[in-house]
């Protein structure tokens, strides 16, 4: 009967987080819909025939165009650097280029190439293609590259009937299948970061092949997209010998390739993007943005920079050098070939590629055309009336001195501020955010915060587990109506500018909503209500829970300054110290025994000192220099300490075991040997991962081992090692015995801390005493007689050893299943960091328990400061480029859904996974079997739900500060990345601590152990 009710309960307290995390998901739905924005996009497609004889095309330049890409370009790979400054791994190895526009500055051009953030490959080839700007929210997309609808000059040369040629990245497949010769498509896998040669080779070996003379009438442009520079960026930084190889073949392509051009064909390299110091991209900090673009042709159709000098750039790698916006290269690339410019460009034709002033005024008239068309047919843009007066008065020069050479010069300089200022002024109108849907979101997520203190904190014990049902129906039924009145809202009045989904959306939260409150109010009142919580506040609060508010506010408060955010990593360092220092004094001053306290003070010396260690480890944001120093690499001390570590770190939860009488059963094979076993095979992969990188064991060992080999031992422990922990180790676990022992002993051998059970008949306590003082009688007579004494047989007793933690150390071997999954897929360092979070975690657990204070708010919010911690110190920050997409590839060799996805997810948010999967255990640790298992269940739901409120509080700060500076200067490079992450950690939380967590793991242990010992 007791197991039944106990699964009744759990059933009831996972359905009702269920209902509390769809709410919170349409908050985040709302909020992230208002304020991530989109732009409208025209399907119009231009003409060159706009009638009247008048003709948006030029006479074309060029018959043929080869474009070469090389990702990740960035602007000073290619320009020279003095010795003295230049890094021999990425400067001066790629000096065709620059050598070129010295020596035939009217047949080559060379310019610093700005790309338009977010700076990730997909958004890229859509500004380079339309010449349109993307909004942020499209960064999400660059992993699902759907077709190009947009007009955009490949399109334009399908639509005029040229064949297009494409070897290389396959997301250009993706969005421009339906434009490129089928016969001359040959795409590749471009996610695969760890593969630098595949792409590069297979450009290679069809590019050549179509630049032979008798192959050139099957193409008028071919494209090819290099991706070898960029995979070695994101595997091993620009700091690496993979970096100078990569840069050097491409000088030589580019060599061989203008070998083989002939006089009527435009040769044009470039690259999407930079790269910052790590290697990664997707944000906005310079070397991200500045990358190359090059112009080639053997007959002189360009003309020498003559820009005045202002007009250079000043800033950033390779100063003094002339920049254009990417988006430049569409009307230019248009024009050089005889097209129209796609209807939405925004951009402005590039001065050098037109050798003459008639020319370029000519493109500089046809480029503002085209804007004001797209402005007439554009709803969003067309209310600035200035800008219309400018264009109509640009439009009264060009009648009257469009034929007057002497005005050429002007014409192009009035025509480009016009761009200019159109462009601007596009660039606000997408920066408008949809505050309802952003008010919606935020009142969303109030309601769900306010839910949750309610549910965990001031409803009675007893009440929640008989109300959980109440909630169900109460909440199913509201919903179901609030479903129907929004669907009829939507049918009858037709609301304008609100679609099906915003309406159903908006009825499942006020259902929700009305249904959460409904039992409550029909039993209770508000009076009450708030009497249970002051009752609460009243009995429960004190100087920890003082502590554990102050630092959840101290947290939310950062995200009101930009400078704090960027720093979030030290202010959560001083936030755990904090509470380490606090668990120090209070050990110190305790009352218990002077063994207990030295015990406990350890703990908290321990927690400190790794929480200062764990502090060492960081990837700096670019807005922390030059006051941060990035440690996170892999070297080889990192290497030989992963190796150190998988056996250090068993011998530390060993020793934790042992200190609660633990280590007995299921103990020693998972911890001893499995996690030994594993966690070595761990380091192997990265000392693999290491030695295949390093320069000297390459050069040393290149002919004896082969590359191919290293690879399949790689990638046969990543498959071996997460097979073991995610299937194979957590199915024993779940099937698997307890952490105890029973044996039998003599009652004098009985362990203090051991459950005793009789074998015999029960016997009367008084009864046994007697009989053992005249066994004792009848000794002495014995021996005073000279007769030896028959042996009397003691009676046994059964003693369970490890009973006193028989939940927490059966629970906490599936935190180490768990801990060594996410350790395969954390780079060395980062490994480092979560074997410390480990012992950080053992070293809490033993401090709540001394301190008795696993009941109160600062347990769990310290366990969330901890995943807080040890996210920065795994080499992530709250930005784009720090996610470490290489991981994906750890146990694939291509994209492979669930398994690449698996990776990546386990590397970025498997620290909240731990402890998340953790936070039980504040309950659970030390605690012997309960007659009353639903009161431990009551109690680690309200831990969970406690670590759920403070991730939801900081969340929704997140939020409204995010809201809040919306206008501000760095609201897309600090606060829109920052509420973001919030969100997917909103998310995380939920699922894992729902699901994972309460369902599957605490449902597990609690029901195991209730069938055993319940009496």
């Amino acid at each position: 009967m007791k197991h039944q009710k106990l699964k009744v309960a759990f059933f009831g307290y996972i359905v009702v987080l269920v209902f509390f995390a769809l709410l919170q998901f349409i908050g985040v739905y709302f909020f992230s819909k208002g304020f991530l924005l989109s732009r409208q996009v025209l399907p119009n497609i231009a003409e060159c025939d706009l009638g009247d004889g008048f003709s948006a095309c030029m006479q074309p330049k060029f018959d043929k165009a080869v474009v070469l890409i090389i990702d990740a370009l960035r602007f000073d790979f290619v320009v020279p650097v003095d010795e003295a400054d230049a890094n021999t791994y990425y400067h001066n190895n790629f000096p065709i280029l620059h050598g070129l526009m010295e020596s035939e500055p009217n047949n080559a051009v060379l310019l610093k190439f700005m790309a338009d953030p977010p700076t990730t490959t997909l958004q890229r080839l859509k500004g380079l293609t339309t010449g349109s700007l993307p909004t942020f929210i499209d960064a999400g997309s660059n992993f699902n590259g759907d077709a190009l609808t947009e007009d955009n000059w490949i399109l334009q040369l399908q639509k005029h009937n040229k064949s297009i040629a494409f070897m290389g990245d396959d997301t250009w497949t993706a969005m421009f299948n339906d434009y490129i010769n089928p016969e001359l498509n040959y795409p590749y896998d471009s996610l695969n970061v760890w593969d630098l040669h595949t792409v590069d080779n297979g450009v290679l070996e069809h590019l050549f092949p179509l630049l032979e003379p008798q192959r050139k009438s099957e193409w008028d442009v071919l494209i090819g997209h290099f991706l070898g520079v960029d995979h070695a960026g994101h595997r091993y930084g620009p700091d690496h010998f993979a970096m100078r190889e990569k840069l050097q073949q491409m000088n030589g392509v580019i060599e061989d390739v203008i070998k083989k051009l002939d006089d009527k064909t435009l040769l044009v390299v470039m690259g999407d993007h930079g790269m910052d110091h790590t290697g990664n991209h997707g944000g906005d900090s310079l070397p991200e943005l500045e990358s190359t673009i090059f112009f080639y042709s053997k007959n002189k159709k360009f003309k020498p920079n003559r820009l005045p000098q202002d007009k250079y750039d000043t800033s950033g790698l390779g100063a003094n050098y002339r920049s254009v916006n990417q988006i430049d290269l569409v009307p230019t690339i248009s024009l050089l070939l005889g097209l129209p410019i796609p209807y939405n460009n925004l951009g402005f034709p590039i001065d050098e590629l037109f050798s003459s002033e008639k020319e370029l005024s000519q493109a500089s008239f046809l480029a503002i055309t085209q804007l004001e068309t797209y402005r007439n047919s554009s709803a969003e843009v067309q209310g600035n009336s200035k800008i219309y007066e400018k264009y109509h008065f640009l439009m009264d020069h060009y009648h009257k001195f469009g034929a007057n050479k002497k005005y050429f010069n002007e014409l192009v300089l009035e025509s480009r501020g016009y761009q200019q200022e159109f462009l601007e002024y596009c660039k606000s109108l997408w920066a408008r955010f949809d505050m309802v849907l952003i008010g919606i979101g935020i009142a969303v997520l109030l309601l769900s915060l306010s839910f949750m203190i309610t549910y965990s904190r001031s409803i009675p014990s007893v009440r929640v587990s008989t109300m959980s049902f109440e909630f169900i129906g109460s909440v199913i039924a509201m919903t179901l109506l609030g479903l129907v009145l929004s669907f009829s809202i939507f049918i009858v009045l037709r609301p304008a500018g609100v679609n099906l989904k915003f309406c159903l959306l908006v009825g499942t939260a006020a259902g929700i909503s009305i249904g959460f409150w409904a039992p409550i109010m029909d039993r209770f009142s508000v009076v009450w209500l708030f009497h249970q919580i002051f009752d609460f506040f009243a009995y429960n609060f004190n100087s920890w829970s003082a502590l554990g508010i102050l630092l959840s506010l101290l947290h939310c408060m950062i995200f009101a300054s930009n400078s704090y955010v960027v720093w979030e990593d030290k202010l959560v360092l001083y936030f755990v110290l904090t509470f380490g220092f606090c668990c120090l004094y209070a050990c110190l001053t305790s009352d218990k025994p002077r063994i207990q306290k030295i015990l406990a003070a350890s703990h908290a010396v321990t927690f400190i000192v790794l929480s200062r260690l764990v502090s060492m480890i960081n990837l700096c944001r670019e807005e922390q220099q030059p006051y941060c120093i990035p440690t996170f690499k892999t070297t080889w001390w990192s290497v030989i300490g992963l190796h150190f570590a998988s056996f250090l770190l068993p011998m530390t939860i060993k020793s934790f075991y042992k200190l609660a009488d633990s280590y007995y059963s299921a103990a020693p094979l998972w911890i001893e040997t499995g996690m030994t076993f594993l966690m070595f095979m761990n380091a192997t992969y990265w000392t693999f991962e290491y030695l295949e990188n390093d320069d000297f064991f390459q050069s040393k060992t290149k002919d004896w081992i082969s590359a191919d080999l290293i690879k399949s031992l790689k990638l046969a422990i990543a498959r071996i090692v997460l097979f073991v922990v995610l299937v194979l180790a957590n199915f024993s676990w779940s099937r698997g015995p307890l952490c105890v022992k029973i044996q039998l002993a003599k009652p004098d051998e009985n362990s203090t801390e051991a459950q005793h059970v009789e074998s015999g008949e029960n016997q009367d306590e008084g009864e046994d005493e007697n009989d053992e003082q005249d066994d004792r009688d009848d000794e002495g007579e014995l021996a005073e007689s000279g007769e030896r004494p028959e042996p009397i047989p003691q009676k046994p007793t059964t003693v369970i050893l490890g009973y006193n933690n028989v939940y927490g150390s059966s629970y906490f071997l599936l935190v180490v299943n768990i801990t060594v999954a996410v350790l395969l897929v954390t780079k060395p360092l980062g490994a480092l960091s979560i074997c410390m979070l480990v012992v950080q975690l053992l070293s809490l657990l033993e401090l709540f328990h001394f301190l008795d204070i696993r009941r109160n708010l600062v347990a769990p919010i310290v366990f969330g400061l901890l995943g807080y911690q040890h996210y920065f110190s795994t080499g992530h920050q709250a930005t784009i480029p720090s996610i470490q997409w290489e991981v994906g590839f750890m146990t694939t060799q291509t994209i492979m859904f669930p398994f690449t996805h698996l990776n990546i997810s386990l590397n970025t948010f498997g620290l909240f996974l731990i402890v998340c999967l953790s936070v039980p255990l504040i309950t659970l640790w030390r605690l012997p079997p309960s007659a009353k298992p639903i009161t431990v269940l009551l109690q680690i739901v309200t831990n969970i739900t406690t670590l759920l409120t403070y991730q939801t509080f900081t969340s929704l700060m997140s939020f409204v500060f995010a809201a809040h500076f919306r206008r501000h200067l760095m609201v897309w490079k600090i606060f829109a990345p920052r509420f973001m992450f919030s969100a997917l950690l909103l998310i995380v939380f939920n699922v894992a601590l729902t699901v994972i967590t309460l369902w599957l793991a605490t449902g597990r242990v609690l029901t195991q152990i209730n069938r055993i010992f319940s009496k």
